[in-house]
């Protein structure tokens, strides 16, 4: 039999076993017991309510840990299906992971009982999905999962070895009606796909593992290429220290090489990347487009943009285009685009008595000088490098409907020399970097 990978288990945090009661997850804990890692290990079984078994699997999953000696923590989760685009599989581990996350320390690691075969089904379902060298890697021995770490002991293992331990050492399972619904891709790939793949070619399993060491490998050559190009790329805005890429230069790079600079960016700014058929159609707009387009691609972790040369990522939750708020108390009123607008000096109510903040107006206007024009403020914000998907964030402060300021940077003159007589000041404090213009 393999040996346990003692190197993917937490030394000194917590180790949360996430316990189906099959097999797999079984055959782990029975190791890890047998280890003598006991005080070192939590139990817990996700409960996601998809099916009329599932509470009745959550009991039985329950007693088997018990019989372990380990109590079984029992988490429900909603019972409406959860949703997601990679299909019922993907956002109910989704939802899996997400709640555990919410149970971890940061030295605490979340250990589940993937294995050789499962290994194998992920890399043929990621290679028929058009996956890259760092997908068809497969799942790594270790990896970030916030704010812990995610540990899969068991990678070593084939499907017959576990069953071959359980059954020498007498341990006993439940079995997962679910594990047979072939409207499932990984059970159909298991059930249909593989057994005639196996067939024809008996060792498949061991070259298809082979293949994804060669693509880890070549992840890694790859991921350190992407790293040498996002730095060439990079552009740091000076007020605000924001980065942004040089467009052209991404667009020079091969396709391929492109994609993974955007996910490396992803990667060094903490969120999720885009899928690759997203990317590939945001690069064919990016090509084509007018100088006056901006095209956008939106995914659930972020936002990406093109514009004036660069590729722009956004972070932030978007802010309503519509958003107003009415400045009622205080000197202190948060934006909803992050930080507070605040006002120091002069009682508030002797400027005017009703102040209100809300997304700049379509067409308006702001006289910055006493002996200058009007001019339109979506010119001023352009001209100060203010992207257009970004400009309904900043705040407009209007005092008995009359328009006075928009931001800290653009103020309507008279209102200006108000501020100065009266010693008073209107600050954004906590901004966004993102917004500074």
């Amino acid at each position: 039999m393999p040996d346990l990978d003692v190197d993917v288990i937490s030394p000194s945090g917590a180790n949360w076993v996430a316990f189906s009661g099959g097999p797999d997850s079984v055959c782990l804990l029975h190791l890890l017991t047998a280890a003598g890692l006991g005080s070192q290990i939590r139990v817990v079984h996700v409960d996601h309510g998809l099916d009329e078994q599932s509470a009745a699997r959550a009991c039985r999953a329950i007693e088997i840990a018990a019989g372990m000696g380990m109590d079984c923590r029992l988490e429900r989760l909603d019972t409406q299906q959860p949703r997601g685009a990679g299909g019922l599989e993907a956002a109910a581990r989704d939802a899996r992971y997400a709640r555990l996350q919410t149970l971890m320390l940061p030295e605490d690691h979340v250990l589940t009982a993937h294995h050789a075969d499962d290994q194998v089904e992920t890399v043929m379902l990621r290679l028929l999905r058009g996956a890259g060298p760092d997908g068809l890697r497969g799942m790594l021995p270790l990896r970030r999962l916030a704010p812990g770490w995610l540990g899969r002991p068991l990678l070593a293992w084939s499907r017959a070895e576990i069953l071959e331990y359980l059954s020498r050492h007498k341990v006993d399972y439940l079995h997962d009606p679910t594990n047979r619904d072939l409207s499932l891709d990984r059970n159909y790939l298991r059930h249909r796909v593989l057994p005639e793949i196996g067939r024809r070619w008996p060792g498949y399993r061991s070259s298809i593992l082979q293949s994804s060491r060669w693509q880890a490998a070549a992840a890694r050559s790859m991921n350190d290429d992407a790293g040498r190009n996002l730095e060439r790329l990079s552009r740091t805005r000076a007020s605000s220290g924001e980065t942004t890429l040089d467009a052209a230069g991404w667009l020079a790079l091969d396709p391929e090489q492109g994609f993974a600079v955007i996910r490396a960016w992803c990667s060094r700014e903490a969120v999720g990347a885009p899928a690759t058929r997203p990317l590939r159609e945001f690069r064919a707009q990016c090509t084509t487009a007018r100088p006056d387009r901006q095209p956008v691609l939106d995914w659930p972790d972020a936002r990406l943009h093109a514009w004036r040369g660069c590729l722009w990522l956004d972070l932030e939750p978007a802010v309503p285009s519509d958003w107003r708020h009415e400045w009622l108390n205080g000197n202190r009123c948060p934006l909803p685009a992050g930080g507070s607008l605040v006002w120091s000096g002069l009682a508030r109510g002797k400027i005017g008595k009703h102040w209100q903040l809300a997304a700049p107006p379509r067409g308006a206007r702001l006289q910055l000088h006493s002996d200058g024009p009007e001019k339109e403020l979506s010119e001023l914000m352009r001209a100060a490098g203010v992207p257009p998907w970004r400009r309904h964030a900043y705040p407009a402060l209007s005092i008995n409907g009359r328009l006075c300021a928009v931001g800290v940077e653009w103020m309507d003159t008279s209102f200006a020399e108000r501020l100065e007589q009266s010693g008073s000041r209107l600050e954004w404090q906590h901004r966004p970097a993102a917004l500074i213009p």
